[in-house]
């Protein structure tokens, strides 16, 4: 199923796959979508995984990553929409 996404790339990194697999055994379709946000959400803000992970705990990632999801809603797009391409 995932084989083919556009985001499968990211799956080479071993957290990544860690991450995905263990979401795998809940739901394959979450699993999914969660990593196609991820690469949608890379994509756009021209980063990577690794890059999040060091500042995710961090008080300007968190505003950072709530303005960009209240901006896709404001331009009518939902993570449901955005995780389709």
């Amino acid at each position: 199923m995932i084989m083919g996404s556009k985001y499968a790339h990211l799956l080479e990194d071993a957290d990544v796959r860690r991450w995905f697999d263990n979401l795998v055994a809940k739901s394959v379709v979450t699993a999914t979508v969660y990593l196609r946000t991820l690469g949608f959400y890379c994509e756009l803000n021209r980063t990577d995984p690794k890059a999040i992970l060091r500042v995710a705990r961090t008080k300007a990632f968190r505003d950072d990553f709530t303005d960009f999801v209240r901006k896709m809603e404001k331009e009518g797009k939902s993570w449901l929409l955005l995780v389709q391409v």
